[in-house]
């Protein structure tokens, strides 16, 4: 029912601003001045109508588990009270998003639509019970960013250069040049990582046979006792893929670079989204998928997370003293707050690892 509820909310926000063209090309003969804003304060509830709908339909949950989609699904207690969380956050950016924008061209309307996507996908994240599910939802979000920062060119006030001609250079200064690269460095920074999940996934399927959250603890736990130290050591390769993965996907220190870069060429509005709802929520569950889902992996292969904290925090002496532009501070404080809680995670575990064993 959710998965309707966004899909006919989506094809209502795509028909509006066809329908308000066709009046405005008929109302011509009729009226010289048909220029006409909707404010997104005055269509918040509108806005807010999919958001309940969500939460109504959560709210009929019987604390019962309950799987879909051949096992790929499951809806429990803790699905129940992230549904709520994620409705919150969404609610909070949404009424951040209202009070300072217009429903002035069709590409605004898009950017909505991109962003209540999002909000699916981000729910549906949590409700993955495989890491095959997990892996194409994170895909899905990746390409649904992607889409976001595109669509958010309804902003006209980061691209003045596009009306001034005063150094003489056409086709060099008209351009935005740094939006563009924004797009560039996300759009290779998640086909590494695409590649590293997929990659992943087949070295972890044959070598463990599944991809239930479920059977993962038990079989690994078989494995390492029967197979010999090359097979553990190959597991321990095939894990450091996906540990890869993730930190450059956040963009974590040290495999950070591109994250300063990608935040100077958005705007405020996808920026807020970014930080406060999309990224939030993807290192949220990646620190449930590390640290529930597969603790008996992380923690065993400990010393790989170790080795990438301990390059990081060796990096944050160089880039620390960078973040004077605001954006770059933004940047560089998600990456400083996420290396922490991998410090917190593996800290006492590798003390143990290292020092008592």
């Amino acid at each position: 029912m959710t998965t309707y509820t966004v899909l006919f909310f989506s094809l209502v926000l795509y028909l509006v601003p066809l329908f308000s063209n066709i009046m405005n090309v008929t109302s011509l003969l009729k009226a010289k001045n048909n220029f006409y804003i909707i404010s997104c304060s005055e269509a918040i509830l509108f806005l807010l109508t999919p958001v309940f709908i969500v939460l109504y339909l959560n709210s009929c949950f019987m604390l019962q588990d309950v799987t879909a989609w051949f096992g790929h699904i499951i809806f429990s207690s803790f699905q129940y009270k992230v549904t709520y969380f994620v409705s919150f956050m969404f609610i909070l950016v949404l009424h951040l998003f209202s009070t300072s924008t217009y429903f002035s061209s069709n590409e605004i309307y898009d950017f909505v639509i991109t962003k209540y996507n999002m909000y699916y996908w981000i729910l549906f994240l949590f409700f993955s019970n495989s890491v095959f599910t997990a892996i194409f939802v994170i895909e899905v979000l990746s390409t649904l960013i992607f889409l976001l920062i595109s669509t958010s060119i309804f902003s006209t006030t980061f691209f003045f250069k596009n009306i001034s001609f005063d150094l003489k250079v056409f086709f060099k200064n008209d351009m935005p040049f740094v939006f563009l690269q924004s797009l560039l460095f996300f759009f290779w920074v998640s086909l590494v990582s695409s590649l590293n999940l997929f990659v992943f996934i087949i070295l972890f399927y044959n070598n463990l046979l599944t991809f239930d959250y479920y059977l993962i603890e038990h079989i690994f736990s078989y494995f390492v006792n029967v197979s010999s130290f090359n097979s553990v050591l190959f597991i321990g390769l095939t894990w450091f893929l996906i540990v890869f993965s993730i930190f450059l996907k956040c963009g974590i220190v040290p495999l950070f670079l591109w994250k300063p870069t990608f935040f100077k060429g958005l705007n405020f509005n996808v920026l807020i989204f970014y930080i406060v709802f999309f990224y939030f929520f993807l290192f949220l569950f990646f620190i449930n998928f590390l640290s529930i889902y597969f603790s008996c992996l992380f923690y065993y292969y400990s010393f790989v997370t170790t080795l990438f904290i301990f390059l990081g925090l060796i990096s944050l002496f160089f880039i620390l003293c960078e973040s004077f532009y605001i954006k770059t501070f933004f940047a560089i404080s998600s990456i400083l707050n996420s290396l922490l809680i991998f410090v917190s995670l593996v800290s006492l575990h590798s003390v143990d690892f290292m020092f008592f064993l």
